[in-house]
């Protein structure tokens, strides 16, 4: 659908790159996906976990209300997810 056409009915009014909050206990917040890398078997003495994270935004048909979800910063969290796995 991020070629401006609905995937579902082939309309062309599609809302691009739409906000999806989540509740917080501060009020709305953007949706985001968050990764924390694995910790590693043989870490040295001191050792920061890392971690990466990644807002979610919609793509939505106006016509029939088909939703699609993107996730950006995608390079930073999957190397974050590849740590640790074989």
């Amino acid at each position: 659908m991020r070629n401006g056409f609905c995937a579902k009915c082939g309309s062309n009014h599609v809302m691009e790159g739409v906000e999806v909050r989540d509740r917080a206990s501060n009020g709305p917040v953007p949706l985001k996906v968050h990764i924390t890398e694995p910790e590693p078997p043989d870490h040295g003495f001191i050792w920061k976990q890392g971690s990466s994270s990644g807002t979610v935004r919609a793509w939505i048909c106006a016509s029939c209300g088909y939703t699609e979800l993107y996730t950006d910063n995608l390079a930073e969290l999957y190397a974050s997810y590849r740590k640790g796995r074989p």
